[in-house]
């Protein structure tokens, strides 16, 4: 339960200069790059509605409505949300593996989040927002028993009910905007989080996160009008003894507390190279394809007031011009295009780079053609780096559940093990190798358990398949089959 107490916290004094709900500078600088990683991601209409902060106008002094023809008629390649989207489906292609005894653990898992969302919901999200911003956040947390009780002071929670009612663990995950701040410090002569301020509610409230005196307590400030006000300071306790540790993790292929390039980044810089090119381009076939009627010696004519009449020539298929005035000239201004060529190669070297970049999830137009060694060389590169990205992520996952546990089912918390799928490429098992896994099963050195796993993992079985239930079906097959004579 948590224990209220007058203990106030010392910001540092970087804090004291800026708002509890303003983030440090270090993580504010990401935010123009964490905003366009997040439009590619979308797609076009999200690129497209950064209008200028992506694709500049092709003449400075177009208008509004002059820039905005530019911008629908330039065509956008997605291919960082192509590359995105692949990445995350390699990852998620078998269904990531958790490892745990406790059946309560594996019943909160279904809903493990605030939400209710469960832990496959949960990590995908985790994957596509590390990809966006290596810059995640997840917080384990407990709400107090006192918050369920009747207007009498009788508690409304039972063993039956305290799951649906809400009183269970849970973990809240935080995109990269919405933490402000984390502190590392040193305690017990070891590097660990002390202080760390999160947004919540659509910035409306702020929670501090602080490790005073090695306790682990809470604060959260809620906006009144224009002002942030804090609320009281709680101790959050675990079988009645205080926490010595911040329960947030942050989720990042680096150990640094602050924001370092995403595995998307470089992908999104191209990404843009390529739309910036793609609107030159667009600019030339404009031009190209409408070509500029010029007129000279043509004088305006005046009503019976003596003003100009505005000079309006028709160019439409079948129109004719006449002018009274003699010497006047006509003709079309046409451009050659001659740089178009330059710029189509351009993009294409472009898009080949992204392709090189996506793992081969995008195709280059003309691939080069490689040797079978060099193109194992390559696959296996690619499949080395994404397996390192997905390892560290599984990593940073596994110790948030091993917190999560803590609360869940203590005895359960140490050899619990969380992995994502690492296997991406769609490979059956060969009849050698399953005759070969046969054998190691007749003679007993598997169990059938792992018959099942290994036939699933090789892709001869359905992933969906329920192991222990096929095999006490087998069980009972066995039994009812009639003896053989």
């Amino acid at each position: 339960m948590p224990i209220e107490t007058t203990t106030t916290f010392n910001p540092s004094p970087d804090n004291q200069q800026r708002k509890i709900n303003e983030p440090t500078s270090v993580i504010a600088s990401a935010y123009p790059r964490w905003s366009r990683n997040r439009a590619f991601v979308d797609g076009e209409e999200a690129v497209k509605a950064l209008a200028t902060a992506c694709l500049p106008k092709a003449n400075p002094d177009d208008s509004l409505a002059e820039y905005q023809a530019f911008l629908d008629r330039t065509r956008f390649l997605p291919a960082a949300s192509k590359i995105a989207q692949g990445l995350s489906g390699l990852i998620f292609r078998k269904s990531a593996q958790l490892n745990t005894k406790s059946v309560r653990v594996q019943v909160l898992a279904q809903l493990i989040t605030p939400d209710l969302q469960s832990l496959d919901d949960l990590a995908e999200w985790v994957v596509r927002e590390t990809l966006i911003t290596n810059f995640t956040g997840l917080l384990v947390d407990h709400p107090a028993k006192e918050l369920f009780k009747d207007v009498n002071g009788k508690s409304t929670l039972s063993a039956a009910n305290e799951i649906s009612k809400g009183y269970r663990p849970r973990i809240a995950g935080y995109c990269g905007e919405t933490i402000l701040e984390i502190t590392p410090g040193i305690v017990n002569e070891a590097r660990q989080i002390v202080y760390v301020r999160l947004l919540e509610n659509e910035g409306k409230r702020v929670r501090e996160l602080m490790l005073n005196d090695g306790v682990y307590q809470v604060r959260v400030w809620k906006k009144e009008g224009s002002a942030f006000l804090p609320g009281p300071i709680t101790t959050p306790t675990r079988d009645n003894a205080p926490l010595n540790v911040i329960p947030f993790y942050l989720i990042s292929t680096s150990d640094k507390l602050v924001p370092t390039p995403s595995m998307l980044q470089h992908a999104v810089d191209l990404n843009l190279q390529h739309y910036r090119i793609q609107g030159l381009l667009t600019s030339v076939l404009y031009f190209l394809s409408a070509p500029i009627p010029v007129v000279t010696g043509l004088k305006a004519a005046q009503d019976k007031d003596g003003k100009e009449i505005p000079i309006k020539l028709n160019v439409a298929p079948g129109a004719a011009w006449i002018f009274p005035e003699e010497g006047t000239e006509a003709k079309y201004l046409e451009f050659s295009g001659a740089g178009a060529s330059v710029i189509t190669d351009e993009l294409r070297i472009v898009k080949d780079e992204l392709s090189t970049l996506g793992h081969s999830i995008m195709t280059p137009e003309k691939p080069a053609p490689e040797a079978p060694e060099t193109q194992m060389l390559r696959r296996a590169a690619e499949n080395a780096t994404l397996a390192g990205f997905t390892r560290t992520i599984s990593r940073k996952l596994e110790r948030t559940l091993k917190q999560f546990a803590l609360w869940a089912d203590p005895a359960a918390a140490a050899d619990l093990k969380y992995t994502l799928n690492t296997d991406f490429l769609p490979q059956q098992m060969t009849p050698q190798e399953m005759t070969a896994l046969m054998a190691m099963w007749t003679a007993g050195a598997i169990t059938h358990s792992q018959l099942l796993h290994s036939l699933v993992d090789g892709e001869i079985l359905s992933s969906a398949l329920d192991i222990e239930g096929e095999i006490e079906r087998t069980k009972m097959e066995t039994t009812d089959r009639p003896p053989v004579l």
